[in-house]
């Protein structure tokens, strides 16, 4: 953790006095920053990662290079996965597109999806996939603080969280016929309404699903119920993600809705939640600050911990679905009881902190 706090954050509400300072027009990443970088923790990031990615694996190429044939880290290194993303998303919200730290940690992103390119030839040429992450990701707490009965973000923190995307947008790349990827993107709407359109457009569009899409979904949501809940709850942790998923994702890939009861309950509390935190002083440090100020020992520590979660959540999930969707003479169940694809632990796309 820094060594000391600065001047401007010993207020109480030192977040939105900074804010009301700001032109989004100008200091969007800066707005983008403050708004979503302090305050987290590994219980909310790993909420948000489990309602965010089951949405962008709701084609059939973007589930077949996530689970590939055995789940990949989705099964066999579910925390890690989370720790990868989490790492990746702190960073790019508090350094924005134009810093250099974000830039090379999306080249290493786009190295990545290069390698899994050759893999699945086609897979990263969409441009589709790419914008709706995009867009997805700018409006995500807008969208999210309606679903749960409380006031949206700001019309300043719209503009700043449209414009901080839009750049991160220019820094992605697709896939070209050489499956090179090295092709800019297009389309990124031109104002925050238009992300929210652009979302609905693509989450209602009629879509099949895929079993690889189903079991991708319902790891997500088992991985974070058996990260943080005891074997008793841990229902109530499956059900928690899914209760405030977008309908139109879970349709997809043919996920049970919770009772509407549970629903409503769980809303309730995680919307209350939201609303006591906001009478509460504001965090002093970011996410990115306590991860950065970590010893190379607490690091160790760290990784070793969620290694230990991982070891124990692969047969635990392959045991509880080996027979969900189809039955066990579909090969992607099959392989669950096999190792991981190895090139998916070699390759880091996400910072060492």
């Amino acid at each position: 953790m820094v060594a000391t706090i600065p001047p401007e954050r010993q207020s109480r509400h030192w977040i939105q006095e900074e804010v009301a300072k700001l032109d989004p027009y100008k200091d969007y990443e800066l707005i983008y920053r403050l708004t979503n970088t302090f305050g987290l923790s590994d219980f909310v990031n790993n909420l948000v990662y489990a309602l965010t990615f089951p949405n962008f694996v709701v084609t059939p190429q973007g589930a077949e290079v996530v689970w590939r044939k055995d789940g990949g880290k989705v099964r066999g290194k579910g925390c890690n996965r989370v720790e990868q993303t989490e790492n990746n998303n702190a960073l790019w919200w508090y350094y924005g597109p134009s810093n250099v730290k974000t830039q090379m940690a999306v080249d290493r992103l786009n190295s990545l999806h290069e390698y899994w390119e050759k893999q699945y030839p086609g897979n990263f040429a969409g441009n589709t996939d790419f914008v709706y992450t995009a867009t997805f990701s700018a409006v995500l707490m807008h969208r999210l603080r309606l679903r749960l009965g409380l006031p949206g973000i700001s019309e300043k923190e719209q503009i700043a969280s449209h414009l901080f995307w839009q750049g991160m947008c220019t820094l992605f790349k697709k896939a070209g016929p050489d499956h090179k990827v090295n092709v800019d993107l297009y389309g990124f709407p031109d104002s925050f309404d238009g992300c929210i359109k652009y979302c609905e457009d693509f989450e209602n569009s009629l879509k099949e699903g895929t079993e690889q899409g189903h079991l991708i979904a319902v790891g997500i949501y088992e991985q974070f119920a058996f990260r943080y809940f005891p074997p008793g709850l841990r229902w109530f942790g499956y059900a928690m993600p899914v209760a405030l998923s977008l309908p139109t994702t879970l349709a997809t890939h043919k996920v049970k809705p919770v009772n509407p009861v549970l629903k409503v309950f769980i809303v309730w509390l995680v919307g209350t939640m939201f609303w006591i935190i906001s009478f509460m002083p504001d965090p002093k440090v970011s996410f990115v600050e306590v991860m950065e100020g970590r010893t190379r020992e607490e690091k160790a520590t760290r990784e070793k911990g969620l290694a230990a979660i991982d070891k124990e959540f692969a047969p635990y999930f392959a045991a509880k679905h080996g027979n969900d969707w189809a039955s066990m003479t579909c090969p992607y169940h099959k392989a669950m009881s096999r190792g991981l694809d190895a090139p998916s632990a070699k390759l880091r796309a996400a910072p060492a902190w």
